[in-house]
């Protein structure tokens, strides 16, 4: 009988080893402030991305997601693990919000609402492994930020506000430190650290994750995952209930949802390439497994996106 290994997803080693193999840049791409009624429609790229708020409030929405709208205050910070269109407004968002001329709005010395954004470029297949299971986007209420994270992105309001020579540099500077810490706290917390991310703090079960996301189109089995993380069947599958509180079957089926959903954004690959990418022999099975799972069609989903 297999001795299950003792879990790992808690001690500080695991997490050290997995943070200090994660590389990215960050570089300041837009700062200012706001006044009077303004919103503004971000377009996608291929980076992530961090919103601090420097000053006052404002709201971000999703186009098609509007019932999930975020408000955020000063001091608040949201990580978008992936680029994708988004509403940042001074008001919430509806359906009849439409873009205005934002550059009549926008005014450098952050009088009523300020924001700080950057683009954060992946230098690493683990780093970009991460984004990928991470949420769409996290947010980060001031309240809510723990050890040296507040006390930084304090400093960036203080910099932002200040406007001193070379305060650019240093925001540009300060972000990986506050990207890397934002992390940090996002894999230590329980309330956030969960599923997939779990599982990557997890030696045996990040084996197989990291390889499923390299191919996800092979064939994959519990069998076959099973002995990547040098465990029997029954082992392994103790072991993703535990972590990850899903099934061998749950974890293929969130990985291979995750890259399609990427594809569907970030490329412009036809539902039948993508179909055979993620390992189903046809686009029908392929649209049959996403709309189980997101409750439309990849069409729509690519729809929203675009």
């Amino acid at each position: 009988m297999t001795k299950t290994p003792a879990l790992s997803t808690e001690t500080p080693e695991a997490l050290e080893q997995l943070l200090s193999q994660l590389a990215f840049g960050s570089e300041l791409h837009f700062e200012s402030g706001f006044c009077d009624h303004w919103n503004l429609l971000t377009s996608k790229s291929n980076k992530a991305a961090l919103h601090v708020v420097t000053a006052g409030t404002l709201w971000m929405a999703i186009p098609g997601r509007l019932q999930e709208q975020v408000q955020l205050q000063a001091g608040d910070a949201i990580f978008f693990s992936h680029s994708f269109r988004h509403w940042l407004s001074d008001k919430p968002v509806d359906e009849q919000t439409s873009e205005v001329d934002f550059a009549n709005f926008c005014v450098p010395d952050h009088l009523e609402r300020g924001l700080v954004c950057y683009d954060i470029a992946v230098e690493s297949p683990l780093t970009a492994n991460l984004f990928q299971v991470m949420p769409d986007y996290i947010h980060l209420p001031a309240s809510q930020q723990s050890g040296r994270l507040s006390p930084l992105i304090q400093l960036i309001r203080q910099e932002a506000a200040a406007r001193q020579p070379g305060y650019q540099a240093a925001i540009s500077r300060l972000s990986d430190v506050v990207v890397l810490h934002l992390l940090r706290q996002v894999l230590s917390d329980d309330s956030m650290n969960q599923g997939l991310l779990a599982a990557l703090k997890d030696p045996a079960l990040r084996r197989v994750i990291l390889a499923i996301m390299d191919k996800p189109g092979a064939d994959w089995t519990v069998d076959s995952m099973a002995a990547l993380a040098f465990l029997s069947k029954s082992a392994f599958a103790e072991r993703c209930h535990k972590v990850m509180a899903m099934t061998a079957k749950s974890l293929l089926d969130q990985l291979r949802l995750q890259r399609c959903r990427y594809l569907l954004i970030h490329s412009e690959f036809s539902l039948e390439l993508i179909a055979d990418q993620i390992g189903y022999q046809s686009a029908t099975a392929f649209i049959r497994f996403f709309k189980q799972h997101e409750s439309l069609s990849p069409g729509d989903f690519r729809a929203l996106h675009y």
